[in-house]
């Protein structure tokens, strides 16, 4: 009795019964089909990763805009687990409260630049969007924000950093 699991190729005839599909398709098939399958990953992971931007974004901006209107508890709330973790929800309203006045009011900002990354120097890897903002305030020239969100294990975009830059205006 022949068992399966021994069983060898002994003839050329198998050896070509196996692999003479692979031989009849043209190279430029060939080439053709792995191009396609290439596009169609990488149109599909762009479409994910502007998503991801678009929705980051929109948290950034809420959070921005409850900055700029003085609701710094709801402004807190928006932070990253890892953020809280670090200060008091007193203690970085009053420090948040501090550097807006020292900013003045906010008289434009436009977004310069917005990427989305999965790694993160000295971070753990997840998802990622980097907005740098080119920004106007009353007490402020060459004024730029960096802002930083991670989405959480549910979904969601938190605030993980929150930088600048300017020089104050010569009075």
């Amino acid at each position: 009795m022949l068992n399966p699991f021994k069983m060898r190729f002994t003839s050329e005839s198998n050896w070509k019964l196996l692999f003479l599909p692979i031989k009849k398709l043209n190279m430029k098939k060939l080439i053709v089909m792995l191009i396609s399958v290439i596009s169609m990953y990488s149109a599909g992971a762009q479409k994910y990763t502007d998503q991801y931007i678009k929705d980051a974004s929109i948290v950034a901006e809420s959070w921005l805009s409850d900055i700029n209107e003085k609701q710094y508890e709801n402004a807190f709330q928006m932070l990253s687990s890892e953020t809280k973790a670090i200060y008091k929800q007193e203690t970085w309203v009053s420090l948040i409260n501090e550097l807006m006045l020292e900013f003045g009011g906010l008289e434009d900002r436009k977004a310069t630049e917005k990427r989305f990354q999965s790694k993160v120097k000295g971070m753990e890897d997840g998802f990622y969007v980097f907005i740098d903002y080119t920004s106007s305030y009353t007490n402020t020239i060459n004024h730029n924000e960096y802002i930083l969100l991670k989405q959480n294990d549910k979904k969601k975009w938190e605030i993980v950093d929150y930088n600048y830059e300017f020089e104050n205006k010569e009075e």
